[in-house]
């Protein structure tokens, strides 16, 4: 199962009635990332014009007139005519005139992507049909909010790995909400408490930093950690975290070592990594 099934599922019924309603040839779902964006779900009726994992950078993307408005919607009536389409790499490409593309939020309120329109012919959208498409937007936002609910919830328990009876490893995995940092810090705490752990790796590299609750988890971690007579180290600390000039405000006030891989942080507490050949 895909950490977006039921969003697939949706959009695909959605994308029927859209097709059908408003007359139009193609209808997808594009996820924003940090510099390009991704079809992940798309429906084309009489042209194939997007498919699913095709990828666009975001500065090139039609999606960037809609996430840059305020309104969070944004149309075009024919892309090979207006002064700010005709001549973009991707209005050649793709050879479509219609356009019309609205935000989908997660719930919190963070961007995941567009729901967007396109049509080979000039079209022009009414109030109501763009309130009809903004309705399913709305509709597609529960729909990620149950998938990363379900994705957060197969993470739930605290992947806390021992390598000796001093070290093990913590790695934070998915999206931090306020109730999986407060699962993750009691749990972490009472293992290192128990074990009497004097050595704690928390390896970043899979965790998604969508809300404050990640970076504030780091920073009580660390801290109780610490005051516990525990040394940190971090790995892997993702492009999300490094790029944000709070953040890395915040990681250079703590008591901790950094290694960019996991594997780098043994070394660094004594141990060496052998390879295990086969025996001759």
């Amino acid at each position: 199962m895909t950490k977006h099934q039921s969003l697939l599922d949706t959009s695909n019924k959605l994308f029927a009635i859209l097709t059908k309603e408003l007359n139009v040839n193609t209808v997808y779902i594009a996820r924003r990332d940090e510099k390009v964006m991704t079809v992940i779900n798309a429906r084309n009726e009489d042209r194939t014009i997007v498919t699913p994992s095709m990828q666009v950078s975001y500065d090139d993307s039609n999606c960037r007139y809609v996430h840059e408005n305020p309104s969070g919607t944004r149309s075009f009536k024919n892309l090979m005519t207006d002064s700010e389409t005709k001549d973009r790499p991707i209005t050649e490409q793709l050879q479509v005139k219609t356009f019309l593309g609205i935000t989908i939020q997660r719930m919190n309120g963070v961007p995941f992507g567009t729901l967007c329109i396109m049509d080979p012919e000039e079209k022009t959208f009414t109030d109501d049909q763009v309130a009809f498409v903004e309705s399913f937007a709305y509709v597609l936002s529960y729909m990620i909010e149950l998938d990363e609910t379900i994705h957060d919830l197969e993470l739930i328990s605290v992947p806390i790995m021992p390598l000796t009876p001093e070290l093990a490893i913590l790695a934070l995995q998915g999206n931090i909400n306020d109730r999986r940092a407060s699962k993750i810090m009691e749990d972490t705490l009472h293992y290192a408490s128990e074990k009497r752990i004097r050595h704690f790796v928390i390896d970043l590299s899979e965790m998604l930093h969508t809300e404050q609750s990640s970076v504030d988890l780091l920073k009580r971690l660390v801290s109780a950690l610490r005051l516990m007579g525990v040394r940190v180290i971090l790995s892997g600390i993702p492009v999300s975290l490094a790029k944000d000039s709070t953040t890395i405000e915040l990681l250079n006030k703590l008591d901790v070592d950094y290694v960019s891989r996991l594997e780098n942080a043994l070394p660094r507490l004594g141990f060496e990594i052998t390879k295990v050949g086969t025996p001759s």
